[in-house]
Order: structure tokens, then C-alpha cells, then sequence
């Protein structure tokens, strides 16, 4: 016994529109900076340390200006960034991005307080 399907009975595909996209990537963004904080924080946090152990300077304030920058540029980029893709906002592919570029000033930031 087979069962033969008509096309109007199957659900219909769903068309992508360039705003989908935009926003689809958007969230791609927010997850992608998360998963990059939690993975290399650690990492940029011990190459820190260990610049500042090999000059002898403190480490105190780079790592200050280093978390602060990490953090704050983290949870406001993305979380406006989500906040604007769940609006379905054009704009929306912007904040993971400046959040991504505030992370990495931060990082230089504090690398040059070494």
C-alpha cells in the first residue's frame, strides 16, 4: 500500500527574507559571543597574568579593566542585540558586533595596562 502525497497537502516552505536572514544571523552572533566569553575569557585572563608576572608590573588593574570591559560590552551588546532581533529590528546585527569589537578594545585595552 502506498501513499501518495498531493502538494497541497503538504505544509508549505517557508520563504526567507533578507530581514530573516539579518536576524537568524544576529542570533548566531549572541550565541557565538557568549560561547566566545566563556571559552576564551579564561584564556585572555591567563595571558594577562602571566604578562604581568614576566614584567613585574601589578596585574590588579589589567585584570579590572579586562573583566569590566569583557562583561559590560557582553551582556549590553547582546542582550540589545537579542532584544532587537526578537522585535524583528534591522538594526539588530550591529550591537553583537560592537560588543564583539568592545571585547577585544578591552582586551588591548588591558594588555597595554601590563
Amino acid at each position: 500500500m502506498s501513499i501518495e502525497w498531493d502538494d497541497e497537502e503538504l505544509e508549505p516552505q517557508r520563504e526567507w527574507t533578507p530581514a530573516d536572514r539579518w536576524r537568524l544571523a544576529t542570533w548566531v552572533l549572541v550565541f557565538a559571543n557568549i560561547v566566545g566569553l566563556l571559552l576564551l575569557a579564561p584564556i585572555g585572563d591567563g595571558s594577562l597574568v602571566e604578562a604581568a608576572q614576566a614584567s613585574g608590573a601589578d596585574q590588579g588593574p589589567a585584570r579590572l579593566v579586562y573583566w569590566v570591559s569583557l562583561l559590560s560590552c557582553t551582556l549590553i551588546g547582546n542582550g540589545i542585540g537579542a532584544a532587537a532581533a526578537a522585535t524583528k529590528q534591522r538594526w539588530a546585527i550591529f550591537a553583537p558586533i560592537a560588543a564583539a569589537v568592545g571585547s577585544w578594545a578591552g582586551f588591548l585595552v588591558a594588555s597595554s595596562l601590563v
